[in-house]
């Protein structure tokens, strides 16, 4: 019997988007070729892993892909960034080969990454078709920080790299990539929850015996952003406003819950509440559009991401901008209010996943 066809997925660390993004393509390709081989090659927990993928057989832990080093959820720390892509690029050829080698060894058949760009290299010389998949790429944010420092030699193996991917597939929305010739627009790639309000509500009831409160997800993508509520708002039009929060925020108000308390996954937290809070970020806003939620989310003006999430969600969804200061306060009393007015929206669909899963699994010549 011939072997299964192997697909190779890496994933990159920084926060939780990547995985959100690429797991609903991998999953749709799983079911256009039922016998795949899946390894996912990333330094992201396993369960984390499993509670987006439907499916994989082989685990490697690699941190080939960090993204930026972060001080917290808003800001960036340039210099630790800058420091640990010249380690990664120290031997650089002797880890493009050495992946390379592993890649022929495994029999891997093609390669998809979000987005590091290791893998990528490494398929080049191992001659095995690869994808990208992605709404940014590491040397355009790369550059954006270090600005007239820029390391050109890492920056120009980076672009490179990408560069020889088949595909530099862009989901919507995605920051433009001018420096790159392979890049193919695509519609959103997410995965929406199944929303279970009504179970959502009746564990809120039971837990802090609130009654038909507003349901407010609060969540920062992933990345560690110490937050109190104290002084946030308790109800709008008589009544209570609950919001979900991570573990460390959730003592810090009276109508506060951890989302772990809810027993309910992200993806269905996220299509049961009235409202999210969160920053510009590719899986909370395009998972908040797939579910139709209204969002209101902060600047954060300096991730060159943002100008391209912003707009879409603009022009998508209810939406509405508030300051990190006004956050931390809690005066968005106003903002919040006309979004629980406004309510739900037209959701978008995730073609993108489709989109994607198609191109790839044209890249399999053996299936």
């Amino acid at each position: 019997m011939p072997r299964p066809p192997h697909l190779l997925v890496a994933i990159s660390s920084h926060g939780f988007g990547h995985l959100s993004q690429v797991a609903p393509v991998v999953n749709r390709l799983n079911e256009l070729i039922p016998q795949l081989k899946i390894t996912v090659r990333a330094a992201l927990p396993e369960a984390q892993l499993r509670s987006r993928l439907h499916h994989f057989d082989t685990l490697q832990h690699a941190t080939d892909d960090f993204g930026m080093v972060m001080n917290h959820a808003f800001s960036v720390d340039t210099h630790a960034s800058l420091a640990r892509y010249q380690s990664l690029h120290q031997e650089w050829d002797h880890k493009v080969k050495a992946l390379a080698q592993q890649l022929m060894d495994a029999e891997v058949d093609v390669v998809l990454a979000d987005v590091p760009y290791l893998p990528l290299a490494a398929a080049q010389v191992a001659g095995i078709p690869s994808v990208a998949l992605c709404s940014l790429n590491w040397a355009d944010i790369l550059s954006h920080y270090v600005g007239l420092d820029k390391p050109q030699p890492i920056i120009n193996t980076m672009y490179a790299a990408y560069q020889s991917a088949r595909y530099f597939l862009q989901p919507a929305p995605s920051m433009a990539m001018p420096t790159l010739s392979n890049q193919r627009p695509i519609g959103p790639c997410c995965a929406p929850g199944i929303a279970q309000r009504q179970t959502l509500r009746n564990t809120v009831q039971t837990q802090k015996n609130l009654n038909n409160p507003w349901l407010i997800l609060v969540g920062m993508g992933g990345i560690p952003f110490e937050l109190s509520l104290e002084h946030w708002p308790t109800q709008y039009q008589d009544r209570p406003l609950c919001y979900l929060v991570s573990p460390s925020s959730a003592n810090t108000h009276p109508n506060a819950l951890s989302v772990e308390a809810t027993g309910l996954s992200y993806a269905a937290l996220v299509a049961s509440v009235d409202v999210i809070i969160t920053k510009p970020g590719y899986g909370m806003f395009a998972e908040a559009a797939a579910a139709g939620v209204p969002v209101l989310f902060t600047a954060r003006g300096e991730w060159p991401e943002t100008e391209a999430l912003v707009s879409w969600l603009q022009d998508k969804a209810h939406c509405a901008q508030i300051t990190t200061d006004s956050l931390r306060a809690g005066t968005f009393e106003k903002e919040l209010s006309r979004l629980l007015t406004q309510g739900p929206y037209t959701p978008v669909a995730p073609s993108g996943n489709d989109e994607a899963a198609a191109l790839i699994a044209g890249l399999f010549t053996r299936v």
